[in-house]
């Protein structure tokens, strides 16, 4: 009995103590200035969903909610009297005009297909009469105009009598065969092979052929360092780097090389390349880049080169497209003078 209150003493003591350690739990300072994690426990612990839905019991496997994406719909079509209106609203088209033409005659072949009536049969032919009646009139002007004007007439480009037009090709290899050999003069090809390839032996007798007849100076450069099969060019070079750095590919593989001081180097093509095929681009690329003047190339074309020029074009504005003299007048001045220059 003399215990009891010694006891009931201590008792007290600790819950005081308990009492004071759960004061402290929200208090910015912890307990005697030592903090035992109990505070950042209690703070979690409340954040926590689980604590705050503890009546759902266990619930940590639980799918998420799946949001369903909003779908969009389609316009509302717009009410029949607006499209009417709206339609109302556009100026007219002129009645058989070739803008009516495109809106209307179709509409009147569906009904003559859909009900071949006699009345819908023979107004759908008798409208499409008068539309071929209208193409034919334009045709008739148009071949009136061309004709009374040089400057539209292809045949002042291009004869259209056959034996016009022979002449001309006959003039046109002429001019080629004449800057060919000019050519030859200025530069030299090189024919990069292989002693493999097959094509390369077709190709060395072709170069041979261009040699003989315009003079090409032909340097066969080997790629695998042997000869050919057939030793067409028993002097071959062995490539030392030549192929690699124009970018050879295939072959055989031609090349258009001017040497000087100013050299340049053109490529004909890779692959098998027939003899008219190999003049030809070496006249066009050797006009492009500046080794062939324009009278001599002009010499070689099948028809004069009588076109609008960029220059002109871009000085067309919005002011001329307005004033169809103004348009017209700058176009056939500037065919002109190049009509002029090839006389």
């Amino acid at each position: 009995m003399k215990r009891f209150p010694a006891i009931l003493t201590l008792t007290i003591f600790f819950l005081d103590f308990g009492v004071l350690a759960h004061a402290g739990e929200g208090m910015e300072q912890p307990f005697f200035g030592v903090s035992d994690g109990r505070e950042n426990v209690t703070t979690q612990l409340q954040a926590s969903a689980f604590y705050q839905q503890k009546e759902r019991g266990w619930f940590w496997y639980e799918d998420p909610i799946e949001e369903v994406p909003e779908i969009e719909l389609p316009p509302e079509p717009k009410p029949l009297k607006q499209e009417q209106m709206e339609q109302k609203n556009s100026p007219p088209l002129k009645p058989l005009s070739s803008e009516w033409f495109r809106a209307n005659l179709t509409q009147y072949r569906d009904e003559a297909v859909d009900d071949p009536t006699p009345e819908n049969v023979s107004k759908y032919m008798y409208l499409q009469r008068v539309m071929l009646d209208k193409a034919e009139r334009f045709t008739d002007a148009t071949k009136q105009v061309v004709m009374a004007d040089p400057i539209l007439d292809e045949n002042s480009r291009r004869p259209i009598a056959t034996f016009g037009a022979n002449a001309l090709d006959e003039q046109a290899e002429l001019g080629m065969a004449k800057v060919a050999k000019q050519l030859a003069k200025a530069a030299g090809l090189w024919f990069f092979y292989s002693s493999t390839c097959t094509f390369c032996i077709k190709e060395a007798g072709v170069l041979k052929g261009l040699a003989n007849a315009y003079g090409f100076k032909v340097m066969a450069i080997a790629l695998d360092g042997l000869p050919l099969p057939d030793n067409s060019y028993p002097n071959f070079t062995t490539d030392s780097g030549q192929g690699k750095k124009l970018g050879v590919e295939t072959t055989p593989a031609l090349f258009l090389v001017k040497p000087g001081k100013n050299g340049d180097v053109i490529q004909i093509g890779q692959g098998l390349l027939s003899g008219d095929d190999i003049v030809k681009r070496a006249v066009v690329l050797g006009y492009q880049r500046g080794w062939i003047d324009d009278a001599d190339y002009n010499g070689t074309l099948k028809a004069k080169p009588i076109t609008i020029d960029q220059t002109t074009l871009q000085t067309v504005n919005d002011d001329d497209l307005d004033s169809p003299d103004a348009l017209v007048s700058k176009i056939k001045d500037n065919l002109k003078e190049q009509l002029r220059k090839l006389r």
